[in-house]
């Protein structure tokens, strides 16, 4: 199974209630998750930054991927941030929070996850 989280929201409480979200998806031992993929794009590209008040949450997401994990059947995980919203914003892509990707655009990104069978859940 694979899954996108898609967020856009602003502040940093919903940032971390979508953060958590994804972490109880990746606790829930009853699914057969390969793949995690956490979308940010409009206000929520904010909480990307290496200066966010979640920024510590993003690493630690990051962090529980196959490169940081001893367990081989570690889902791939992935932070990524819309390189359309980032610019809207003034956020240097050079501000983000190490192994968060910058995509083309949010809307893209999820289009793409989706055809590649990814399911889609909007948070928070």
């Amino acid at each position: 199974m694979r899954t996108v989280m898609h967020c856009t929201a602003g502040s940093a409480s919903a940032q971390r209630r979508a953060l958590a979200n994804a972490a109880n998806l990746l606790a829930d031992e009853t699914l057969d998750l390969e793949a995690l993929a956490v979308v940010f794009n409009g206000d929520g590209v904010h909480a990307a930054r290496a200066d966010a008040p979640v920024a510590d949450e993003v690493r630690g997401l990051l962090a529980r991927g196959p490169e940081e994990d001893a367990a081989p059947d570690a889902p791939l995980i992935e932070v990524c941030a819309c390189s359309n919203s980032l610019a809207s914003r003034g956020v240097d892509p050079d501000e983000l929070v190490h192994d968060v990707r910058v995509v083309s655009s949010g809307m893209g990104e999820l289009s793409r996850r989706q055809a590649d069978g990814y399911g889609y859940i909007r948070v928070p």
